[in-house]
């Protein structure tokens, strides 16, 4: 008991920042900030490391005998391979670290010294004694090249450095100062270890810094996640904006306004009531542009509705209209249903042989979605023509992204040559009943 007391006080600081950091990154798995990977890696690096010193402090807690001769014993090679991970170890952190830090192009180059202390180390552990030694009583001794993996970590320390100076001089304020900072307290240990003030506190330093950059990588990443979202909304805004104005395109007014003004003398009672029709068809796609929530499908059925008495004005009987509505108990964007609809009517039914033509509109419920399907027996396209539309094209592309961005939802076309077109809206369940408004 006295001696995993021991080895937790030791330790114990070390291992709770380990888990700390094994928490957050499962935590944020899902968004991945960037560097999570490297991070992962320096805290397995660190691991292993506390997971030596802990079995350094265990045995020495309770096997070793310092009036024992270990020469030729197992216990005198672990003690010395137990050093070289931790000479070969700390290093490599700190070019991890690089790695994260700075997008370092020549990355085996800046390894070179690492290498070099690695082949260093594995001679110390086979042959001459050169860089540290261990006496018959397991007392720990340096050697001529003992220097050798401070030298190697305090190069890597001073090219963080290098590259925080840089990330000041291209603004990067609080990279640059976050990285000066994290060097600063490693240099500090540094001193404070050799001056003998403290002991045995690089595992907790190191553990301190890998939370202080990962804490940065995360803020980083909900701040370019809020820019991201802002970047969405304002694209958002300005689908509606562009849908809006393309619906008020002038040679549908015009039409609009010219048979209206050919109703006037033949019956005043029908003008009046495409006035009326015409005004909300207006108010309602200018209303559009500050909508912030979905709306009921029977709001875009009447709106539709409307542009539809518009256009019967001048087609009369060459455009029929047929509705099979078994569904209303769902919401969808503004403008979503209408502009599909317009393309039926103007691509559709006015560029077919005949010049007339049926446009059916309905919706169903299916098990996990609400479906609305817009079909016309028109002059159709080909599906391919598709993407090289340009963004001046009424209704396709705009309410294809505002169903995604909206309500999750997806627009399926379906076309032929002289075969007509069929649209399906398909709205997830979970999805529809949401209002991003509220």
């Amino acid at each position: 008991m006295d001696t995993i007391r021991e080895i937790l006080n030791n330790n114990f600081i070390s291992i709770a920042m380990i888990i700390g950091v094994a928490i957050m990154i499962m935590e944020n798995r899902k968004e991945n900030p960037h560097g999570t990977d490297h991070i992962a890696v320096i805290m397995v690096l660190l691991s292993v490391i506390v997971f030596n010193t802990a079995m350094k402090d265990w045995y020495m807690q309770s096997a070793y005998d310092v009036h024992e001769n270990y020469n030729g014993d197992s216990v005198k090679t672990l003690m010395y391979l137990r050093s070289a991970i931790e000479h070969i170890l700390f290093p490599m952190i700190a070019y991890v670290l690089i790695l994260l830090v700075a997008p370092v192009k020549k990355k085996y180059i800046i390894l070179i010294p690492e290498i070099i202390l690695i082949i260093a180390e594995l001679v110390n552990l086979i042959g001459p004694k050169i860089i540290f030694h261990y006496d018959k009583h397991l007392i720990y001794g340096d050697d001529i090249l003992f220097l050798l993996p401070y030298m190697v970590g305090m190069m890597y320390l001073l090219l963080l450095i290098r590259y925080s100076i840089g990330f000041i001089k291209e603004k990067q304020m609080s990279k640059g100062f976050t990285v000066i900072f994290i060097v600063f307290l490693t240099l500090l240990e540094c001193y404070l270890e050799a001056t003998y003030i403290v002991v045995d506190l690089m595992d907790e330093i190191v553990g301190l810094d890998i939370i202080i950059y990962y804490f940065y990588l995360v803020a980083i990443y909900q701040s370019e996640i809020k820019l991201k979202l802002q970047t969405n909304e304002l694209e958002l805004e300005r689908s509606k904006r562009q849908l809006t104005i393309s619906q008020i395109q002038p040679h549908f007014m015009y039409n609009s306004l010219t048979s209206i003004i050919y109703l006037c003398d033949k019956d005043t009672q029908k003008t009046k009531g495409a006035l009326i029709d015409f005004s909300k068809f207006l108010r309602k796609n200018l209303e559009a542009m500050g909508q912030k929530r979905l709306v009921t499908i029977k709001e875009e059925l009447e709106h539709t509705k409307v542009y539809l008495s518009l256009e019967k004005l001048r087609f009369e009987d060459e455009l029929d209209v047929e509705f099979d509505i078994k569904d209303t108990d769902f919401t969808l964007p503004v403008l979503t249903i209408q502009p599909i609809v317009e393309n039926a009517v103007k691509h559709g039914i006015n560029r077919s042989e005949s010049g007339c033509g049926t446009v059916w509109i309905s919706t169903e419920e299916t098990e996990d979605s609400h479906k609305v399907v817009i079909k016309d027996n028109g002059a159709g396209f080909e599906i391919e023509s598709l993407k090289d539309l340009d963004e001046s094209h009424i209704g396709i592309s705009n309410v294809r992204k505002r169903l995604a961005d909206e309500c999750g939802g997806e627009l399926i076309i379906k076309s032929a040559p002289d075969e007509g077109t069929e649209c399906t809206i398909i709205i997830p369940k979970e999805l529809s009943d949401e209002d991003p408004g509220n």
